[in-house]
């Protein structure tokens, strides 16, 4: 799993990797070394899935910018890995490697990517690798993974930072994820009964997309609409029998 970011904003993505007016930036990211980190996040994605021939790569990203008009983050990762040509020579990843639509925050990630492997593959995975920004190891692998009562042992992280050389403040970063992305999921673990959480999946929805996998992921569908704030019964769950602890 690749977590998107942002939505490209041009059509000429060869420089994709450090040219920021290829991507669309809110103030906060500009000057941050995004497209650097974006470039290494989809690099770091594909040579897991490299390292393994029976996995499958998902970017993971919706429509969430309405200025951008209606592209997921998810294609423009796809494009990217064309564009710059990132995919191994002779092998199968790109042939491995779908897309996920309707993530708008870092929980629907990780559980809309283990819907869209459902879909692709029939079964349900059974680990995960996550590819993201280091300072978000901790939101992904002590709250979401939890909350959807994945296996701990088989839930693995990268997490790759762009050089301080582009902008990028890592203490600053670690500082604004306690404050403002990781506290509200601590309190709220599926995302959807506080204000914080519940107006960010609304202004990252601004094409009023509706996921489908309440439908093409049947044995997890009450998860899928699951609130909290007490855990889902991991026996409810098919890798529920997987759980060591």
């Amino acid at each position: 799993l690749v977590a998107g970011h942002s939505v490209t904003v041009s059509g000429h993505l060869e420089d994709a990797g450090s040219d920021e007016t290829d991507w669309f930036l809110l103030s906060y990211q500009k000057g941050q070394g995004l497209p650097q980190a974006i470039h290494a996040h989809i690099k770091a994605g594909i040579e897991a899935a490299h390292k393994d021939p029976l996995s499958l790569l998902v970017f993971s990203g919706g429509e969430t910018r309405a200025v951008s008009g209606p592209q997921t983050e998810a294609q423009a990762y796809y494009h990217v890995a064309d564009a710059m040509k990132l995919w191994p020579t002779g092998g199968t990843v790109r042939a491995r490697t779908t897309t996920e639509e309707f993530a708008t925050d870092s929980f629907e990630n990780l559980l809309f990517a283990i819907c869209r492997f459902r879909e692709v593959t029939g079964d349900y995975p059974r680990k995960i690798t996550t590819v993201s920004f280091s300072f978000k190891q901790r939101r992904f692998q002590t709250l979401h993974a939890p909350a959807l009562r994945w296996p701990p042992d088989q839930f693995f992280y990268i997490g790759v930072d762009p050089p301080a050389s582009t902008g990028f403040n890592l203490q600053r970063s670690i500082e604004g994820e306690l404050q403002n992305a990781a506290a509200p999921f601590e309190k709220d673990p599926y995302g959807c009964h506080t204000p914080v959480l519940q107006e960010k999946r609304k202004s990252r929805n601004p094409f009023m997309r509706t996921p489908p996998y309440g439908l093409t992921c049947p044995e997890i569908k009450d998860l899928l609409s699951f609130c909290g704030p007490q855990l889902y019964p991991a026996e409810r769950l098919p890798w529920g029998s997987q759980l060591t602890a």
